[in-house]
C-alpha cells in the first residue's frame, strides 16, 4: 500500500501545482462502491448542509442512538462522502452508532471560515432539534480533525452544551510547520509533503493569517475540552501536530488517549477496505467511543 501510494504521490509531485490539484480532487471524488448490504447510506440536508447518514440497518428509525459527526479529511479542497464512505460504514457496525457525515463546503472556491461556518451550523441545528450532546461525539481525520477540534474550542467558548468525546486520525492542526516531524518524516510519508500542504493552505486560508487559531488550532486553548481520541502515524509528516495536541490537553488537566501506528500512510483508517491496520485502529476508535 505504501509502495502504491508513494508512486502516486511521485507522478503528482511531477505535475504543475494547478494540474496536481485537479488531479488529486478527480482521484478523492471516484466512487469507491457500494457499502455492505447491511449498512444504510442515506443523503440529507442539515442547515443547509448536504450530509450523508450512515448507520446499520438495525438502526433504521431508532432517533434515539448515538451520532457521530464526521468531517472528512482532503486538506480543505477535496474528498468528500465517497472518499470516507466505507470508513463510516465500518466504524458504524463497529460502535453501533450513526454517522452523520459533512459535506462542508471546499477550498478555493469557498475559503475559510465556510468549512467552519457549515460544521457549527450542523452542530446548532442538531441541538436546535433536541440532539442531547450527551449523545454526539465529534470525529474527522487529517483537515476534517481540524475542524472537529475548532469546532469544539467554538463550542466550549460559546458556552454550548458539548459532546460527549471527539475522535481524530492525523489531524492537521499546525499550518505554521514548525515541528520537528517535517524534516524527520519527510522522505518517509507516502502520500504528503510541506509542498502539498502548503499549496491546499494558500487555498484554504487566503487572506487570513495561518496562526489564526480556528486555522491553526494547536494556537488557541484545549482547556475544558470532553475526552480525545486520536490516532496517528508514526512516519507521516504531521505527526507532530497529534503529538503536540496530546501534551497540551494533558498540561490542561484533559483525558487524552493516543495511539501512534508504525509505518501506515496517513490517516490510514480511512483505507479500512484495504488495511487490516485501519480496521483495527477503527475497532479502538469504537472501544473508545463505546467507553464514553
Amino acid at each position: 500500500m505504501n509502495k502504491l501510494i508513494r508512486h502516486n504521490k511521485k507522478q503528482n509531485m511531477a505535475l504543475s501545482s494547478e494540474r496536481r490539484f485537479k488531479r488529486l480532487r478527480k482521484v478523492m471524488a471516484l466512487d469507491t462502491g457500494a457499502v455492505s448490504k447491511d449498512v444504510v447510506v442515506k443523503p440529507d440536508i442539515v442547515a443547509g448542509v448536504p450530509v450523508e447518514w450512515v448507520y446499520p440497518k438495525s438502526l433504521e428509525g431508532d432517533d434515539s442512538t448515538d451520532i457521530c459527526v464526521y468531517f472528512h479529511g482532503g486538506a480543505f479542497v477535496m474528498g468528500g462522502m465517497n472518499s470516507h464512505r466505507h470508513m463510516a460504514a465500518y466504524l458504524c457496525k463497529q460502535a453501533k452508532l450513526k454517522m452523520l457525515m459533512v459535506d462542508y463546503r471546499l477550498a478555493p472556491e469557498h475559503p475559510f471560515p465556510a468549512a467552519v461556518d457549515d460544521t457549527m451550523a450542523v452542530y446548532r441545528e442538531l441541538i436546535g432539534h433536541g440532539r442531547s450532546p450527551q449523545k454526539l461525539i465529534l470525529a474527522g481525520d487529517s483537515a476534517g480533525g481540524n475542524l472537529a477540534l475548532v469546532c469544539m474550542q467554538q463550542i466550549r467558548d460559546a458556552k454550548m452544551a458539548m459532546p460527549k468525546a471527539f475522535v481524530l486520525f492525523s489531524p492537521w492542526l499546525d499550518f505554521t510547520y514548525s515541528s520537528p516531524a517535517f524534516v524527520e518524516n519527510n522522505a518517509k510519508d507516502v502520500l504528503l509533503n510541506q509542498t502539498i500542504l502548503s499549496e491546499s493552505a494558500a487555498m484554504y486560508a487566503a487572506d487570513h493569517s495561518l496562526e489564526d487559531r480556528r486555522i491553526s488550532p494547536l494556537e488557541g486553548s484545549v482547556a475544558g475540552l470532553p475526552p480525545c481520541f486520536i490516532i496517528a502515524s508514526r512516519i507521516e509528516v504531521l505527526r507532530d501536530d497529534s503529538r503536540r495536541l496530546r501534551d497540551s490537553i494533558e498540561t490542561a488537566g484533559g483525558t487524552v488517549t493516543y495511539r501512534e501506528w508504525k509505518n501506515v500512510p496517513h490517516a490510514f483508517p480511512v483505507f479500512c477496505k484495504f488495511l487490516p491496520e485501519a480496521k483495527r485502529a477503527l475497532k479502538d476508535s469504537a472501544a473508545f467511543i463505546g467507553a464514553h
